[in-house]
Parts: structure tokens; sequence; C-alpha cells
């Protein structure tokens, strides 16, 4: 038992480390990109860092639902990807924490920085904006919200009743991460998997 709280509290502490640095880097970039991006690239990026949490939602939940037996079986086979989707789900909690909470977080931070950012940037180039202010942070911020929330509702509904098939997928696309950088993320090849 001591082990596993010491363990516990190690990846607490990478995920606080981790998360820091993750955001830091990410919102410093954001911001200074958005600065000089013009308005119609600042919603595209909108949309798909709001995009970018729902499929990570998708992930996180799926993970935490699938069923492990089809993927040993598949595992069992040397199917591409099987023994990735396999240690997918036998660590779903800490997929799940860094798809839904992390990456999820993360997301949600940066598209209320990138709406921010894009009133700052509607009131520059149309000062007679500026006497609606309050009703343009409002909506703008409205549309984010609902479009997150409405969106991360919709994957926590399809995660669960696409949960095999959609770890089918994501052990795939990291067998494949694996395969192209040579990158062992996930340990299957040392027990000679694909």
């Amino acid at each position: 038992m001591g082990n596993k709280k010491k363990r516990s509290y190690k990846y607490l502490i990478v995920v606080l480390i981790g998360t820091f640095f993750i955001a830091a880097l990410l919102g410093s970039g954001t911001e200074t990109i958005l600065r000089y991006m013009p308005l119609s690239l600042a919603w595209i990026l909108l949309v798909v860092v709001i995009a970018v949490g729902i499929v990570f939602d998708v992930l996180g939940v799926a993970a935490a639902a699938a069923d492990e037996a089809p993927h040993n079986a598949r595992a069992a086979k040397k199917i591409f990807g099987a023994r990735q989707s396999v240690h997918l789900i036998k660590r779903a909690d800490r997929v799940s924490n860094f798809a839904c909470d992390i990456i999820g977080d993360i997301t949600g931070t940066l598209s209320g920085a990138i709406g921010a950012t894009i009133i700052m940037n509607l009131l520059s180039s149309y000062p007679e904006l500026s006497k609606w202010q309050l009703l343009l942070n409002v909506l703008i911020l409205a549309v984010i919200a609902s479009c997150t929330v409405t969106g991360k509702a919709w994957a926590k509904t399809f995660a669960i009743n696409e949960a095999n098939t959609i770890l089918d997928y994501a052990g795939r696309l990291v067998a494949g991460f694996e395969k192209v950088t040579r990158l062992d993320l996930t340990g299957a090849t040392k027990r000679g998997g694909k």
C-alpha cells in the first residue's frame, strides 16, 4: 500500500508540473500568435482548440468505459495496435486524467483566452463596437462555453457507446506513432507487440 501511495504522489507531482509548463507554453505561444493573426484565423484557431478538447474528452471517457477482453483477444492475435489499446484501458485512470482533465482544462482555458483576444481585436479593428463591449464579451464567451459544453456532452455519450471502437483506433494511432518515432510509449514492443 505504501508503494502505491508513493507512486500516486509522484504521479500527482508530475501532473502538476507538467500541466503548469504545458499551459504556460501554450498560453504564451497562443497569446503571441494571436496578436498578429487576422480575425478569421483566430476564429479558426478557436474552433480547433474546442475540437481538440472534445476529441480528448472522447478518448478519456472511452478508455474508462472500454471492455478489456476484446482488446486482449485482438492482442493475442497480434493485431496492430491491440496491445496499445490494452495498455490504454489498463491505465484508464491516467489516460482519462490526461485527456479529460489536463488537455480538456487547458483547451478550455485557451479557448477563453482566444475568445478574449478576439474581442480585443474586434474592438481595436472596429472602434464603433466599443459601446457594445459588455454585450460582445457576454455573447462571445457564451458561444464558446455553449459549444464546448454541448460538444463534450455529445463526446461523453459517443465515447460510452463506442468505447471499444474508439480504443481500437486510438491503439492503432499510438502504435503507428510508436513505429514512426521509435518511441515506446506503452511498453508494447518490450512485450513483443506490434
